[in-house]
């Protein structure tokens, strides 16, 4: 049993007691702030995209696979002519070929 998942929310900005002071200085360390949060988010992005590649690569790997074991169940289905019958049983003349065996303990 698996708990829900808690979407994630944006992270709230910090409060202060004294506001910023708005200089030259600080407006090119938000600027810098900025762009750092910005490649991360585009390395993320390109990560999520990638991942979704090869989740759609693998179920269509999983899509053959399935379609391949139903081609292969619905042959088990079918009376085949090497003397099986339908149920997988072997016929009495392929057991003719091994005698019984009587083992003892």
């Amino acid at each position: 049993m698996s708990l829900p998942r808690v979407p994630r929310s944006r992270p709230r900005p910090k409060l202060r007691a004294i506001p910023k002071r708005r200089t030259e200085a600080a407006i090119y360390a938000e600027l810098q702030q900025l762009t750092i949060e910005k490649q991360r988010l585009l390395q993320e992005l390109e990560f999520i995209e990638e991942r979704r590649g090869q989740i759609a690569e693998r179920l269509g790997e999983i899509q053959q696979a399935m379609q391949e074991a139903k081609i292969s169940a619905e042959q088990f289905e079918q009376p085949s002519a090497s003397g099986t019958s339908q149920s997988g049983i072997r016929s009495s003349s392929d057991s003719q070929a091994f005698p019984p065996m009587l083992i003892d303990y």
